[in-house]
């Protein structure tokens, strides 16, 4: 602690008044205890002026002995890090033993009973170890319950209590911000004939620096922004062919160009629409037309059945060039005879 001498430790001629030897120090405000001022023991057996027993924080005596108690807790922690590094050597010297054992038809039955000690040696220090950590952490968890009800759940609630009374503050500030606000944009709608367009749409987040402001320029500033491209982007599809369906589109999303794709889009499938349709008909009007051919040629006449042959026997008397004749004619005719 820095030594700072008061006004009344300086001299005649306000010259430095040096302390007695051997003067204690006060164990509150670390200054020299001068043998006209009234001193005390503290419950911990320090010397200190009665000024500052009597100005002493409520609880400061209780709070330094449990810095203390924890303190000499903690010592524990590097006797038992130096136990396990003392453990650490043995085990290296089982483990390396352990790996470097050949497992054959002849040995594995060593190789399983080394490995089952290996096993039951680490089940014992993992027992030891939860044991260890139970008996760390059941401590704290005692003294993380009493911290939370005396501590923790007043400062919460309390902090709780505050957010709530800010917020409503600050809510009700920014719903007035954001009436003007409101106002503002019917206006520049009605200016720029933009009466479908709502406030909504502009997007804006009002914040308090804004809505503290006697006026939020920013803001509107950005509304004026907004409304002004609405309006010049309607003025340009107003001088486009179908303005009205494109206008439709733009209502939906306020994006010029998505605006153009989707009607362009919608165009070009009704194209391949219209294409189809007229192809399936054309198909119909050819099936329809072969139909009628057929119709018009009639129904197909059926073959007459040829008649049985008959077998008979006569006697032919004629001169030969009838004979001849004769003889031509059954051949024309495909009768057979003998």
């Amino acid at each position: 602690m820095r030594y700072v001498p008061r006004r009344d430790r300086w001299g005649p001629g306000f010259g430095f008044r040096a302390p007695p030897d051997n003067a204690p120090e006060c164990a509150v405000c670390g200054d020299f205890i001068w043998p006209e001022e009234e001193a005390a023991w503290s419950a911990d057996g320090l010397l200190c002026h009665e000024r500052c027993m009597e100005t002493a924080r409520p609880g400061e005596e209780e709070r330094m002995d449990t810095v203390t108690g924890e303190l000499i807790a903690v010592k524990q922690l590097p006797e038992i890090e130096e136990r396990l590094r003392t453990v650490k050597e043995s085990i290296d010297r089982r483990v390396s033993y352990a790996k470097a054992m050949v497992c054959t038809a002849e040995t594995i039955q060593a190789v399983k009973e080394e490995r089952a000690k290996l096993r039951q040696e680490f089940g014992i220090l993992e027992d030891q170890r939860k044991d260890a950590k139970r008996a760390v952490l059941e401590p704290y968890e005692q003294f993380e319950a009493v911290y939370k009800a005396c501590v923790s759940d007043a400062f919460q609630s309390a902090d709780a209590a505050m957010k709530k009374k800010i917020d409503d503050v600050e809510s009700e500030i920014k719903r007035t911000c954001e009436e003007g606000l409101r106002d503002y944009f019917d206006e520049l709608c009605a200016v720029y004939h933009l009466e479908w367009l709502t406030y909504d749409r502009a997007g804006i987040k009002v914040d308090m620096a804004s809505a503290k402001a006697k006026t939020p320029g920013k803001l509107r500033k950005q509304l004026a922004a907004f409304v002004r491209g609405v309006s010049e982007s309607v003025n340009r599809i107003s001088r486009m062919d179908n303005p009205a369906e494109i206008m439709v589109e733009f209502k939906e999303t306020l994006d010029e160009a998505e605006a153009l794709y989707a009607v362009s889009e919608r165009r070009r499938r009704m194209a391949v629409q219209r294409a189809a349709q007229e192809a399936r008909r054309a198909e119909r009007e050819r099936e329809a037309e072969m139909v009628r051919r057929v119709e018009a040629l009639g129904a197909p006449v059926a073959a007459e059945a040829p008649e049985p042959a008959v077998e008979c026997t006569f006697t032919v008397r004629a001169a030969k060039s009838q004979l001849r004749k004769l003889k031509e004619f059954l051949n024309r005719e495909g009768i057979r005879y003998e």
